[in-house]
């Protein structure tokens, strides 16, 4: 599974966003084949107005969130499954109460192996995270309030992940078909999944719904579109001409309309709204 993970860093629609109420850590080196990172806001914060909201992108991920108010002592906390679309997060003018943020962020073929629950049909949704992470959401219940900084509630929840892992039984057939999809850049048919794996096209698509809730070819799909959006953000060289062949699209035009349809932007405006790219 560490090969994996080797290949391959989902990105965030804002890769450089770190301060005070975004803070992304890595897990340690035992979880890191399972957990992309631990993120949230380093210290309850005063919520202050922020006029422009963010961008939600599908970064092949699922999280655990919760939100804990400290101010009127009361949490919110959900499971985000994978989504395929990108989504603005709305704004806010007003100042609020003093909260604080800690999630967990799973790759998408490892979320099930903690849950223990079937994932068919649950893409693009928010669940209740104790109907399928019952006890760890229990454990981290009692020290939401009492475990202040992102550092104190990191702490809990990977000892109780640690203390999974002997527990956990990754699918081989799975895992093999994702390492194909990575090593491809997303280029791949269900046939080409199937003769690599040695499985039928039909317990290929029995796994991907069970385990990550969407079909082999929409996953494909999402790792084209992120692995994109890495070469886009990091390469400072980036050819989208090259892209085209690289990642299977038809040509340009082809390849600059399905990133907007996934990212709501234009690849210029994409890295614009990341910082990647400074206006004009």
């Amino acid at each position: 599974m560490l090969s994996l993970i080797k290949r391959y860093h989902p990105l965030t629609g804002q890769p450089l966003k770190m301060d005070e109420t975004y803070w992304e850590l890595a897990p340690c080196e035992a979880l890191r084949p399972y957990i992309r990172c631990y993120w949230g806001t380093l210290r309850p914060v005063a919520a202050c107005p922020q006029p422009e909201g963010g961008l939600v992108i599908p970064d092949t991920c699922m999280d655990i969130i919760f939100d804990i108010d400290y101010t009127n002592n009361r949490y919110t906390s959900a499971f985000c499954t994978l989504d395929e679309r990108s989504y603005r997060t709305g704004g806010s003018e007003a100042s609020g109460p003093l909260t604080a943020t800690f999630a967990i962020r799973f790759y998408a073929w490892t979320a099930s192996l903690f849950a223990h629950w079937d994932f068919t049909g649950s893409k693009n949704s928010c669940f209740d995270p104790e109907e399928m992470f019952g006890p760890l959401v229990r454990r981290l219940q009692p020290i939401l309030f009492a475990e202040e900084t992102l550092m104190g509630k990191l702490s809990v929840a990977e000892a109780f992940l640690l203390s999974c892992l002997d527990s956990l039984r990754p699918d081989a057939g799975l895992l093999n078909a994702v390492h194909y999809l990575l090593s491809n850049s997303g280029r791949a048919r269900i046939a080409d999944l199937s003769g690599y794996t040695a499985l039928s096209e039909r317990r290929l698509e029995r796994l991907f719904q069970t385990h990550m809730g969407v079909s082999p070819k929409s996953f494909a799909s999402l790792v084209r579109y992120q692995l994109l959006w890495q070469e886009l953000a990091g390469d400072p060289t980036f050819s989208a001409l090259d892209a085209v062949a690289k990642y299977g699209y038809t040509d340009q035009a082809h390849l600059l309309n399905d990133f907007k349809r996934r990212h709501l932007m234009t690849p210029t405006e994409a890295l614009r709204f990341a910082g990647l790219l400074k206006a004009k």
